[in-house]
């Protein structure tokens, strides 16, 4: 089926890059939103270690018991409840073509990360959109989104949360009523917890794991590429009842992770240590960063996450103009967004040298 237009994401675009006559060490990078410090040391020396002549173990179960051991403290949430994929992207199409089909309609929470929209169209489902606005500083209305879910009875929801590019969130209890209309309506709800990590402090913010209990209707993503500083290798894994994981892994090729993903994956999660340091020192990042945006006349959005979104007037010429300067940001055009480009936080030498930019642009 084809899509109106391309899907757009962050990160450097290599090619443009090579226009420009830049190689990728010279910029730096405002618009993924990653973790700025980099992976575990322990990442490196467990990739170093790696058999490249042995296939990779196909069912990811170190992996998966390094999840459970470390990052999901659930305890109801057992091994065959979960799923790796090489990415949250993979994940993401194989949910689509696993419960959508021409004949049925799929809901997202707009703006959001364009690849929920791709997915449901390449299986000919069709696309519904309920979008918050700037007015609302893109919050929802949750008995809102109740009525029109009723209304309009979708197979599946697909809600990121927190919310990229606005960084919103929606709490627990809110999420509670959502996922009873969703069983009302006879509607599944996936869950992309993408940036949970970057909620601070993290214990104020329980994951949506914690429903997985009693509700069959729901299914949970997470990166491993975020917060872990994983991108490179991508890595994301899938939470959901043990019938849903079965159903979405016949949807995936078999060795879908390989095993310098599994290898780095399983070191990256054992070392909480440098995962709560990093994301501490982050934290305290974010709040200088966007008080000195607020101090310098520059509309940044409230924001629960590490990156922020900027009212600019023109993001695609500002992106432009800010990339002549080796500073690479997020153009907003693709979500909806003309006026408004996205940043995430880096450490203070880099986000002041984007700060004086922005001063001097705007």
């Amino acid at each position: 089926m084809q899509h109106e237009r391309p899907l757009v994401h962050g990160a450097l675009d290599f090619a443009e890059l090579a226009h420009l006559g830049f190689s990728p060490e010279e910029v730096c990078d405002f618009s993924v939103n990653i973790n700025p410090y980099g992976p575990s040391p322990l990442v490196a020396q467990a990739l170093a270690c790696v058999p490249v002549e042995r296939y990779p173990d196909r069912e990811c179960l170190q992996l998966r018991q390094k999840l459970l051991q470390h990052e999901i403290h659930e305890q109801h949430i057992a091994e065959d409840m979960l799923l790796c994929g090489n990415g949250t992207a993979e994940l993401i199409w194989a949910i689509a073509r696993a419960y959508l089909s021409p004949q049925q309609k799929t809901a997202v929470l707009e703006p959001t990360f364009g690849e929920y929209r791709y997915a449901a169209q390449a299986t000919g489902a069709q696309v519904i959109g309920l979008r918050a606005t700037l007015a609302n500083v893109f919050a929802f209305d949750v008995d809102n989104v109740m009525r029109w879910l009723l209304d309009e009875r979708p197979a599946l929801l697909w809600l990121c949360n927190p919310n990229n590019p606005t960084g919103s969130w929606l709490p627990l209890p809110d999420l509670h009523h959502l996922l009873d209309a969703c069983q009302e309506s006879g509607t599944l709800l996936v869950v992309d917890e993408a940036y949970w990590h970057f909620l601070t402090p993290l214990r104020a913010f329980p994951s949506a794991i914690t429903l997985l209990r009693d509700n069959a209707s729901l299914l949970v993503l997470r990166s491993l590429t975020k917060a872990y500083a994983l991108a490179g290798v991508r890595l994301g894994y899938l939470v959901a009842a043990p019938e849903h994981i079965a159903r979405v892994r016949r949807q995936l090729p078999s060795w879908n992770v390989n095993s310098f993903a599994q290898a780095a994956g399983c070191a990256a999660v054992a070392d909480q240590a440098h995962l709560e340091h990093t994301l501490h020192a982050l934290a305290e990042e974010r709040q200088a960063f966007y008080q000195a945006l607020q101090a310098s006349g520059i509309p940044a959005l409230p924001s629960y996450t590490h990156f922020f979104l900027l009212h600019v007037g023109d993001a695609t010429t500002v992106r432009s103009q800010l990339l002549q300067r080796r500073l690479l940001v997020r153009d907003c055009t693709s979500f909806g967004l003309p006026e408004i480009i996205r940043v995430a936080t880096r450490p203070r030498r880099d986000w002041l040298r984007l700060l004086q930019a922005l001063q001097e642009l705007l």
